[in-house]
């Protein structure tokens, strides 16, 4: 028999996206499915939406909870899903009708702890989608994380679009209030697999909304979270002695910082702009250590 899989669908303000996204769920050539739907405190019709589902089909959960944002939803899925393996999908996207049945076969083929799909961007609810010409990547957990720099970074950085093994979460879950959340995880979760595999069919349909937090313009918040992401990371990759690693990533948290800088009016209290200052100083004395003289000509001549 074929292994439990859950499916962790955050719901927030999507009624009229919702119906399409679990359709595609239902439709799975997998059957073997425990579909989690998180009601996360949503205003509109949703939450009773997920109920109707769950009263015709017996493989729905469905959590209702004060909204405490998408990180905070997914993880109330991870801990009552019951699946040997986990897969994500946000609520206004949509999915290929084999996008359990091949993420499943193409982790167990290659014995890998993860498995990636490419996807596709889309503000069409009909997109025509090609899979036949599809291209095999396996991966190590050091080559996977080279790909955070590399031509699959999207794919690899954003926490749909996989399969997981679920242990893998067993230490680690998204941050709660933070923007930018699965910059914070993807890194550590893939670095705790054996092996990893990406194909590059289109299987995972990325709605594009104008309001979404990632279509809505330059985000002070966001940029600072990400700020916080990037660090983190090139944090870890020291960590680990992946240096190269480390100054690409470096480099990506130079460019947030100058981004900021040129906002910098954007902060509303000086108090704001003295700690971001104060994070400045302290990424200086990183950079210090690391002996990247580059970044400390360039930032000082940036940076206010």
């Amino acid at each position: 028999m074929n292994e439990l899989i859950s499916i962790i669908i955050p719901v927030y303000k999507v009624e009229e996206y919702l119906r399409r996204c679990i359709n595609s769920v239902l439709k799975q050539t997998y059957k073997n499915l425990e579909v989690i739907l998180v009601d996360d405190g949503s205003p509109d019709r949703s939450g009773e939406i997920c109920d109707e589902f769950a009263a015709l089909d017996n493989r729905i959960k469905v959590i209702h909870k004060k909204n405490g944002g998408l990180s905070d939803a997914r993880n109330a899925g991870i801990d009552i899903c019951e699946g040997e393996y986990i897969a994500f999908i946000d609520s206004d996207d949509w999915v290929h009708d084999k996008y359990i049945e091949n993420l499943y076969k193409l982790l167990k083929k290659t014995n890998s702890d993860i498995s990636v799909c490419n996807f596709i961007k889309t503000a069409k609810d009909k997109v025509d989608i090609y899979i036949s010409n599809e291209e095999i990547y396996e991966y190590t957990k050091i080559e996977a994380l080279e790909q955070f720099v590399d031509k699959f970074y999207v794919q690899m950085v954003i926490a749909c679009g996989k399969l997981y093994k679920r242990n893998l979460f067993r230490e680690i879950r998204f941050p709660v209030g933070r923007l930018h959340e699965d910059e914070f995880i993807t890194y550590k979760v893939i670095f705790k697999a054996k092996k990893i595999v990406l194909t590059t069919a289109q299987l995972y349909y990325y709605w594009q909304r104008e309001d979404s937090i990632m279509g809505s313009g330059f985000s002070l918040k966001g940029r600072l979270d990400a700020l916080d992401a990037f660090e983190e990371r090139g944090n870890f990759f020291d960590s680990i002695k992946e240096m190269e690693l480390r100054d690409k990533t470096f480099r990506i948290v130079f460019n947030i910082y100058k981004t900021i800088n040129d906002k910098i009016n954007l902060f509303e209290k000086n108090e704001e702009k003295m700690d971001f200052k104060k994070k400045f100083m302290n990424f200086k004395r990183v950079l210090r250590k690391t002996k990247q003289s580059f970044f400390l000509e360039f930032i000082t001549k940036c940076i206010i």
